[in-house]
């Protein structure tokens, strides 16, 4: 008994386990997590230590080194990428995909603190971490007032941040600005000198002078007393009455420095302002949090802000706690319009069905195996743990059309034999037995397409894996409801005899009869002379060729742009800037913005640009639209304005680039880096190839990562005299660290938290190179000047120094302008590469990104390859032909003519998602020749038809279900192929309007071409069934 058999005879048998799918799938449904892309768990491990005071070259020798010699014996290591900075140093592991990245982290651990004894003593312990580079921050806020600055972080750094850290789902709270306290300890040089002291002896009296010390414990009597000896400060006061001891006697510490509570020197910066309200802040704290990882994006959110009410309530008058950006709307919103675009899919092929069928019951029985399969669809999608998100919901916006297929076949079959007298039962039965061959092989192309997909070992694919194997589930569930759900309900609900048609639906019925009569007759042309089919076939090959040409005017890209209304303003000032210089020109930008209604909001954090990228002459400034349906341009049409409007500011180099949500934020179009050993020689090619892309056409914001020229006082020690006054290296460069930064001595404890008490010269008395020249060094000799024992020369130092694979690099970087592609330039840029002639040991590499899209084309073509051997090796079985299936994959090069001119005409490009939406055509636009050929066989091998005759009989009794089909599939994509709803649809356009253009395409050339080739090849090669072989032993 088949599934058809037991569907009409246990009827509420088969019903109760479709609902109990249904049921579980819509309990899926609701507990998924809601995000905007899938959690991809990249095996990518960073490490941080920072190294205060320390230049470029420091830190990649003491530093980055070391750390890159230790993890590299890491196993599974796909590159190691390395940033050596002023003050710190950042390392980027990333591993093979597939290693589980907390078995990476746990590694990279290991052999990190086997190496921190080799670090310099004043270098912090390296911070290692897991990284994700798709991680975007669920909420920004700004918290700004009018209290003192310093009060204002410890409120940001002891009360809020541990307040949004108890929030669930909340991993990360990252603060940037505000003013740190600390008690500064400022004494001028000569007041040293005076009091025969240095810097580091002062610093000792200050620490040995403020210490709590347990005592032990005491027995009077029968009582256990502890004894603790409590010599902390108790307050400022305290602290300037400690009498100094020196070698001419005690003095009272405010009678040589000057106490001040103070704040940590500035290096960053942050300033908020909504342009809509016409308020803001400009000396604002940023407080960015991160959700932890497979936690619901939405729920964190609204978590978050059902807390802010309370949380505004213990803060100070006159503070402001405002949020300033969130990630959940566009999310919320793309969601939204993806189940809209669902809604419709459902609703458009419901309307042709019964525009075809004409009868509403039949309408219901297909529109009703829809929904039913999407939701039953969700309990797979929730057992393998995926969350709502576009890809997942764009999958099952892709199968809407798939899925109603399957059912049109079977119950376009049943009522074929329903209008032959059979009744509903017999018809059920009869009619899904007949097709179910095809059926299975039509649902088994879908399948063994889209699983090769879901093992693309990319970072794409990984993220794509949730599509394809969404569909993958959609399609079993739509295969299961065909043969229950339509032939039980057919049996059920569809009368026994033919109803009268009436009006419309007469009409209809004499239109498809003309239409067969009008097929039939141009098949019988074609068939009639081989000449003619022959002629048809150049035709389609022809036009095919000419496809080629037009995909030559297609323009390529990784990943769709998506108008989320984000960009960013990145600007770097010439090398020396101070943080005031950069902060006048983040006002001239801000007041330029200011003058643009469209803009919503933005906020700007000076001192930094990125995770890596760090220094006071650098800035980023976030700037956010209002909704899309409220403005006239795309943010790209803003960008392109931007880039002239900031072109006059003089002294800064500005870039404005969109953000991107698909790809982790603000990911470069092109992205080298140049490598070798020497910088020298590395900078002399950066600075020849940065001019090649200047003059390229369509490339704007081109930069380089080298950055020469920064100021540096070089100290040159010399080292007989070092010798004969007792004194090391290592003397001179402890007292230059204390003279110009200054030394933590101890710790101030006010209110239960603790605050650096900083000894440091007055900020007067290291100002100039004679200054720093009269530092004191003592010795047991005596004491000497830092210009005695060393060479002070001015000289220029590196800001930055790049590594990658333990190789030196320099990363140059550009963007592609509006009405250009990314695959011209990027022809014109290895063209511009190869004429660099590089010496042997030097060499350009791609970036990430364009190695990623390099890897994940490979794995898309590779899997285009696996879908036709599958596919062949399917229909070979099916059919029991060799060479039948060679007529069908005969088809696909068809939908590609439709693939190429409807990209071309629509504008559109061919980018990751239209790529994937091409693989999926394999299995799609072989099920009309399916259908074709499955009848034909059936006429020629069961029933002894001419093989003519069969193809006339049988062509034009599918020619309904393909048209039904066809069109279902058309309608269902053609809410994404038409950008329904705002949010999210550059993404799902190209899917719409690849499948559109080939499924239609195809479609036309498939009821000629397959009845063509049918005819042409079945008297010159023998077609045997295995039955038919039984039959004549």
């Amino acid at each position: 008994m088949n599934m058809a058999d037991l569907s009409i005879k246990r009827p509420i048998l088969v019903s109760m386990v479709l609902i109990v799918f249904v049921l579980f799938g819509v309990l899926s449904f609701f507990n998924m997590n809601l995000q905007f892309l899938p959690d991809t768990a990249l095996p990518m491990v960073t490490v941080r230590t920072v190294y205060p005071g320390a230049n470029s070259e420091e830190i990649q020798l003491q530093v980055t080194k070391p750390i890159e010699d230790a993890v590299s014996a890491v196993s599974e290591i796909d590159s190691i990428q390395s940033y050596s900075m002023e003050n710190a140093s950042f390392i980027m592991i990333s591993f093979h995909l597939g290693k589980d990245v907390y078995v990476a982290l746990d590694e990279v651990k290991d052999k990190v603190d086997g190496i921190i004894g080799d670090l310099p003593d004043d270098a912090e312990n390296p911070l290692v971490q897991r990284f994700d580079p798709l991680s975007v921050p669920v909420v920004d806020l700004s918290l700004s007032g009018s209290i003192p600055a310093t009060t204002l972080y410890d409120l940001a750094d002891k009360k809020l941040k541990n307040r949004f850290s108890q929030i669930k789902g909340v991993a990360d709270v990252t603060l940037t600005g505000g003013r740190k306290r600390e008690v500064r300890v400022e004494i001028d040089s000569r007041e040293l000198q005076q009091n025969g002291l240095s810097l580091r002896q002062l610093a000792g009296i200050l620490a040995m002078n403020n210490l709590d010390m347990p005592g032990g414990n005491i027995q009077p009597g029968n009582m256990d007393v502890s004894v603790r000896l409590q010599g902390r400060f108790q307050s400022l006061e305290q602290l300037r009455a400690l009498e100094v001891p020196t070698p001419f006697g005690l003095k009272k510490l405010s009678d040589m420095a000057t106490i001040k509570d103070a704040y940590k020197p500035v290096r960053k910066q942050a300033t908020y302002f909504n342009n809509q309200a016409q308020r803001g802040a400009s000396d604002a704290i940023l407080i960015s949090l991160r959700k932890t990882s497979g936690s619901n994006e939405v729920r964190t959110y609204n978590e978050v802000v059902k807390a802010l009410p309370e949380i505004r309530e213990f803060l100070p008058s006159g503070c402001s706690l405002e949020l300033i950006n969130e990630s959940i709307t566009y999310t919320r919103d793309s969601v939204k319009d993806t189940l809209i675009n669902i809604g419709l899919g459902i609703l458009f092929t419901a309307l042709i069905l019964f525009f075809f069928l004409h009868d509403l019951r039949s309408t219901f029985i297909v529109a009703l195996s829809m929904p039913m399969s999407i939701f039953s669809a969700f309990l797979f999608m929730r057992m393998s743990g995926f969350s709502m998100n576009m890809l997942t919901l764009m999958g099952l916006s892709t199968s809407v059309g798939i899925l109603v297929t399957n059912s049109v076949v079977v119950l376009e079959n049943i009522f074929r034999h329903k209008n032959r007298g059979l009744d509903s039962a017999h018809s059920a039965l009869r009619g899904t037995r007949e097709v179910a061959m095809a059926v299975l092989a039509s649902a088994g192309t879908n399948l063994v397409v889209f699983l090769p997909l879901s093992t693309m070992i990319t970072i794409a694919g990984i993220m794509f894996r949730n599509f394809s194997l969404t569909v993958v589930y959609a399609t079993l569930f739509s295969l299961l409801m065909s043969f229950t759900l339509t032939p039980m309900l057919a049996s059920m609900i569809l009368p026994d005899k033919p109803t009268r048609k009436f009006g419309i639906s007469e009409k209809m019925e004499e239109v498809f009869i003309f239409l067969e009569t009008i097929y039939r007759k141009i098949l019988l042309f074609f068939l009639q002379k081989r000449l003619r089919g022959a002629t048809f076939i150049l035709a389609a090959f022809v036009l095919f060729l000419s496809s080629l040409f037009a995909a030559g005017n297609i323009g390529f890209e990784f990943i769709p742009d998506t108008d989320d209304g984000h960009l960013t303003i990145k600007v770097d000032m010439p090398t020396g800037a101070k943080l005031s210089d950069t902060a006048r020109t983040a006002a001239e930008i801000e007041a330029r913005l200011q003058r643009i209604p469209e803009i919503s909001r933005f906020w700007t954090t000076l001192g930094t640009q990125s995770l890596v990228y760090e220094g006071v002459e650098m800035m980023l400034t976030n700037v956010k639209l209002v909704d899309v349906d409220e403005r006239s341009f795309s943010t790209k049409d803003l960008v392109s304005r931007l880039h002239e409007d900031l072109a006059n500011i003089p002294n800064a180099r500005i870039r404005v680039a969109p953000l991107r949500s698909l790809g982790g934020g603000n990911v470069v179009d092109i992205d080298l880096q140049l490598q070798g050993q020497d910088l020298d020689v590395l900078e002399g090619y950066s600075r020849e190839l940065l001019q090649k892309m200047k003059s390229i056409p369509g490339l704007i914001n081109a930069d380089s990562s080298s950055r020469r020229g920064k100021p540096e006082l070089t100290i040159i020690p010399d080292n007989p005299k070092l010798a004969r006054a007792g004194l090391t290296t290592t003397d001179l460069a402890v007292a230059v660290r204390a003279a110009v930064d200054g030394l933590v001595a101890t710790q101030y404890r006010d209110k239960g938290e603790e605050y650096d008490i900083r000894v440091a010269l007055s900020e007067e008395a290291t100002d100039t190179p004679e200054e720093i020249a009269n530092i004191a060094v003592f010795s047991r000799q005596g004491r000497y000047t830092l210009g005695q024992l060393a060479t002070i020369e001015f000289g220029e130092g590196r800001n930055m120094i790049l590594g990658k694979d333990r190789y030196k690099s320099i990363r140059l970087t550009g963007a592609v302008a509006q009405g250009y592609v990314l695959g011209a330039i990027s022809d014109q840029l290895d063209a511009a590469i190869a004429g660099l002639n590089l010496p042997a040991g030097y060499k350009v590499r791609w970036g990430m990104m364009v190695e990623e899209m390099d890897k994940t084309v490979s794995a898309i073509i590779r899997a285009f390859v696996i879908a036709l051997i599958l596919t062949y090796m399917l229909l070979a079985g099916i059919l029991e032909s060799l060479v039948q299936p060679l007529y069908i994959l005969g088809t696909i090069p068809l939908s590609l003519i439709g693939v190429f001119y409807f990209l071309a005409l629509t504008g559109s490009t061919m980018n990751i998602v239209s790529m994937l939406a091409i693989v999926m055509l394999i299995g799609i636009v072989v099920n009309n020749a399916i259908l074709l050929l499955d009848y034909t066989n059936q006429l020629v091998r069961e029933k002894g038809e001419k093989v003519r005759d069969a193809l006339l009989t049988a062509c034009p009794a599918r020619l309904k279900a393909i048209l039904m089909s066809t069109i279902a599939i058309i309608l269902g994509m053609l809410p994404m192929a038409a950008g329904i709803g705002a949010s999210g649809r550059e993404l799902r356009q190209p899917m719409g309007i690849v499948s559109i253009g080939g499924v239609l395409v195809s479609a036309v050339f498939t009821l000629v071409l397959i009845p063509v080739l049918y005819d042409m090849l079945s008297g010159k090669i023998k077609q045997k069934t295995l039955a038919g072989a039984l039959k004549e032993n």
